[in-house]
């Protein structure tokens, strides 16, 4: 295939995880075809963190769901034809326009996690209707790339079609500025980034910082974030005395000068795809500890760039023998990512997915 644009649509310019590992795809693609960056909803503009060479679009610009669809329909067939246009779209609106774009041009999904395991945490017993009509959407696109092996396999089982493994991607030229110079001294210093919510279990972290303080280890958590939970884990910060030992930050765009401070990242969730800010982490040498769950497996690999439990009672002991060795190794210095998630390596196998179609 003899690519002439690619076109990368996301559901809206909300700077949150997904769209920042488009951003990030479309800012490594760039350098190899043209761009278009296209947002469907109307929300802050995200164009100041595109390369300046990426066309940005807005679509809601362009009225209702009729004339947004001919739009796009129309700015891939001038672009040229079906075998020389590529469409990536990541998120359940996303997928639905990009479903539609079928006859011109090679449509691809990105899918950023365990999607009924996701919609039910994020919506109730109604989730699960709402995975099978994305999963549905998703058989009309030519590919569905996964990040991991497991959520590949899972693709493949809910939707009968093969599943490419292509990895998430981070913005490592904007991350290398912020890489730590300095060993830590003193307290072990935590940190949690991620939104507020049960699924990511973030209490669990308050607990056992609590157990690590009463056996007379000096440490603290910095928790970056916001949802439904702030204020129940603010409670619960007071309840067990934690105030001088626990911070809360709030959402922050970027945390990456306090990611790079930290010893170790800590994210307890029940499902995850591939945490975004666990891959920031681990570019800045941070080791992170999560539960052994989906294909965190494939990221996190015990004794190399952090450690992975299964049963809530072993996280206290886990962060501590994590953080005991990202001091003893000066893990700081290094790159800690697994090459298959790399941005460069990643965005090659997007390519080569797209000429060899």
């Amino acid at each position: 295939m003899q690519v002439k644009k690619i076109f990368i649509i996301v559901p809206s310019a909300k700077f949150e995880s997904p769209v920042q590992g488009a951003i990030a795809m479309a800012n490594q693609l760039i350098k190899s075809y043209p761009l278009v960056f296209v947002t469907l909803k109307k929300s802050k503009s995200i164009s100041y963190s595109l390369n300046k060479k990426i066309e940005y679009i807005e679509l809601h610009e362009n009225g209702n769901l009729i004339n947004r669809l001919n739009f796009l329909k129309k700015m891939m067939s001038e672009s040229g034809k079906k075998d020389s246009i590529a469409s990536i779209s990541i998120g359940f609106s996303a997928d639905f326009f990009n479903s539609l774009m079928c006859d011109y041009a090679l449509t691809i999904s990105s899918i950023r996690g365990n999607l009924p395991v996701v919609y039910k945490n994020n919506f109730g017993w109604i989730g699960k209707y709402i995975a099978y009509i994305h999963l549905k959407r998703l058989k009309k696109i030519d590919y569905i790339v996964s990040m991991t092996l497991s959520m590949s396999k899972m693709v493949e089982a809910l939707t009968s079609l093969k599943s490419p493994i292509i990895g998430n991607f981070i913005d490592e030229d904007l991350l290398v500025l912020h890489r730590r110079k300095e060993k830590n001294i003193k307290a072990f210093r935590f940190i949690f980034v991620g939104s507020l919510i049960h699924g990511k279990q973030p209490e669990l972290i308050l607990l056992a910082i609590d157990k690590i303080l009463k056996k007379g280890i000096k440490a603290r958590l910095d928790i970056f974030g916001d949802g439904p939970l702030m204020k129940d884990l603010n409670n619960l910060s007071s309840r067990l005395n934690l105030n001088k030992h626990i911070f809360f930050h709030g959402y922050k765009i970027n945390p990456f000068a306090e990611i790079a401070k930290s010893d170790v990242m800590v994210i307890p969730s029940i499902s995850e795809g591939v945490s975004r800010a666990v891959l920031e982490a681990l570019y800045l040498g941070v080791p992170c500890v999560m539960r052994d769950i989906d294909g965190n497996s494939e990221l996190i690999t015990s004794g190399v760039n952090g450690e992975l439990f299964n049963a809530n009672a072993d996280l206290e002991k886990v962060m501590i023998d994590t953080a005991i060795y990202s001091r003893s190794k000066e893990m700081f210095r290094e790159i800690l990512t697994p090459t298959i998630f790399r941005q460069n390596f990643a965005s090659k196998q997007i390519i080569n997915l797209i000429q060899n179609h």
